[in-house]
Order: structure tokens, then sequence, then C-alpha cells
């Protein structure tokens, strides 16, 4: 039988299946796009967690899962993300690549056993995705930034620049997601990202802590709220956001302890609407430090769905910046990260690095990924 990696180079309009469920945790997002001069998006669809899958993610989140219980989600997501991609594989595919599901990030070394650790840690085996869809299959991507010195994102900004570059026009891609994170497209020039703190990751424990519901969907007890000027004051006094890029982060900074530690000293509503100001004000600090005159912000993401959470952050808007949904763009808000590590498992197919060191400080570019046979 040929070799499935040596087939796939000779290919020259490859169709690659992204897979991708966010810090959020909330869905399996799945994208077929045909690689090309352009790649170009076939199929789209979004796959909600099962509720029962959600709360045990959440047990491993708190660190309240044992190694039996993170061993059963790793192949029971591996079987949930297989069916993902094969929804929208009826036309087939030639390649599978799976972010994965993150449940532990340490970007920053820490002291363990005597010695100075980092890491991160994204389940759903591979191994069982490329049996059940057949296609050579891409997963593992953050370590290989992570072992080259880097945090291990932000990945996308490498397809970032693909997808949104514009040559008459300087633009942010700005992405809310469980946390919200910015790449700098430059009509010319470097790209450059960075983690700027909370996306959705705040907003959904206080509103889990409130109703428990998953999310504050469309913002609806935020907008019944009013933000309190003394707790947004010190939640932007957290160090990460004085802390210079590149940086990540994770919910471990700005998920459920954080929304703990912020329980009782308001009202449901009125922390909620807080929250969505903060998220809004450290996202403008971070494009500020960015902007140069007139530029775009494309913004996607599930926040953008946060009606309050958008009204934050029209207005805190600088003149001459325009913020516009990334469908405006080309690219649905809700499929951009699943397209982009479609991107970047066909750069890793064909032995290219595809990590960008200025956004996240790996001290060399880094073919990202495990690739495994189907």
């Amino acid at each position: 039988m040929a070799d499935p990696l040596l087939r796939y180079r000779s290919l020259e309009a490859p169709r690659v299946v992204g897979l991708m469920s966010g810090t959020s945790a909330d869905a399996i997002d799945a994208a077929l796009v045909e690689m090309g001069p352009r790649a170009r998006l076939l199929e789209f669809r979004s796959h909600p967690l099962p509720e029962e899958v959600r709360r045990r993610l959440q047990e491993v989140f708190d660190d309240r899962g044992s190694p039996r219980e993170i061993l059963r989600l790793h192949w029971l997501l591996g079987e949930l993300f297989a069916r993902a991609a094969l929804s929208v594989m009826e036309g087939g595919a030639d390649l599978v690549a799976s972010h994965g599901q993150t449940i532990a990030h340490l970007p920053e070394a820490e002291y363990y056993c005597g010695e100075r650790v980092r890491g991160t840690l994204q389940i759903g085996e591979g191994a069982v995705i490329a049996r059940r869809t057949g296609c050579l299959t891409v997963c593992d991507f953050r370590p290989a930034d992570m072992a080259a010195g880097g945090q291990g994102a932000p990945l996308v900004p490498f397809a970032d620049a693909l997808l949104f570059r514009d040559p008459h026009v300087d633009r942010l891609a700005l992405n809310l997601g469980g946390m919200a994170n910015l790449t700098w497209i430059p009509s010319q020039g470097e790209v450059e990202a960075c983690d700027t703190g909370p996306g959705n990751s705040l907003l959904d424990a206080l509103a889990w802590r409130a109703s428990g519901q998953t999310c504050d969907r469309g913002g609806a007890l935020a907008a019944r709220g009013r933000v309190l000027p003394d707790l947004l004051a010190e939640l932007m006094a957290h160090p990460f956001l004085s802390r210079p890029a590149p940086k990540s982060t994770g919910r471990e900074e700005f998920g459920r302890p954080l929304a703990e530690r912020l329980w009782g000293r308001g009202s449901p509503e009125d922390l909620l609407r807080t929250a969505a100001a903060f998220t809004a004000a450290s996202v403008m600090l971070h494009v500020q430090r960015f902007l140069r005159g007139t530029a775009q912000i494309l913004v996607g993401g599930g926040g953008v769905e946060n009606t309050v959470l958008m009204q934050e952050l029209r207005q805190r808007m600088p003149a001459g910046v325009h913020l516009l949904r990334m469908e405006e763009a080309g690219v649905p808000a809700q499929a951009r990260e699943a397209v982009a590590f479609a991107l970047l498992g066909h750069e890793t197919a064909h032995g290219r690095p595809s990590n960008v060191p200025r956004a996240t400080g790996a001290s060399y570019t880094a073919i990202l990924g495990r690739i495994l046979m189907p």
C-alpha cells in the first residue's frame, strides 16, 4: 500500500477536516477545507458536547478528575471528535487535523519535584480519529512549540495571516473564545499575537454559578446588571494584563477559580456585566498596543453572540478602528479556529513549520503535531 503521507503530498487540492473544541468546552467544531492557492471552506458543523461530558470535563478542570477519569474522557472524546469529522466528510477527505480538548495549559515554568516544569495537555485520542475516519490524522499541535521554548499558544496566527491579510489595510483578528486572543496582521510586516485575558471563560463560570446554565445566552443576565467600577478597576490590575507579549493564559487564571473569588461581591447580574466590561477592556488594552492608525478588527468566536460583550467592545473602540465580524472577510466567525487547524495540519503533513515565534515566544519555528496513519 502506498505511503499515505506521500500520497497526501502529491495532491493538488487536498480536502482537510479541522477539528476544534475550545477552552469553553461547549462544542466540537468541524470544518472541511479545500487547500489550494487560497483555502476554501466547503462545510462547517458545530456539535454541542453532551452535558454529562461537559460536567465531567469541568471536574477535571477543577482538579477533581482521577487518572482513570481522564483516560475515559480521552478515549470518549476521540470517538466524539471522529464523529464530528465524519459529519463533514460525505464528499470525502484526505486528512484530519484535531486540536483536541485542552484540560491543562501551564505556559509558565513552576517548580515540581525539584525541577522547573511547563506543559500543555490536550485529550481526544488521535488514533481513534484516524481509525474511524480512515484518514491520515494530525493531533497534539501545542507541545512542539513549547519544546521550542514557546508558550504553546496562540497557534492560529499563522492561519490568520493566510486568511485575513489585506495589502491595503492593517487588521487585527480577535477571537472571543474561552480566552480572548489577538493577531496583528499589518498590511506590510510581521504578524504578532497574544492572549489578552478572558473571552467567555469568566462569563461562563459566573453564569454557571448564577443559574446552572453553561453560559449567559446572548448576555441576557448581564444586560440586567450594571458595571461595578471598583471591582472593574481591581480586575484591570490583574498582573497578566501588564505582562509583555508574547504570552498566553487559560482557565486557571480566568475561569472558575476567579469566578468563585468574585462571587458574593455583587448581584449575579452586576458581576456578569462587570465581567463583560473587564473582558472588553482587557481586549482593548492590548489592541491599543498594536494600533498605528486606521485599522479593522475582525471578531470571531462564541463571544460574538453575547450582545452585552459586543456592546462593551464597541463603546471602547478608538476613532479610525472599525469592528467587523469575520464573515465580512470571508470566514464564518464560528469556523475560524477549526479552519485554522486544518491549515496547520496541512503544513505539518508537508513537513513545514507553522508556529509564529513572535506570537508564542519560541526560539525557532517548529513543525507542529503528531502524525498518525489510518
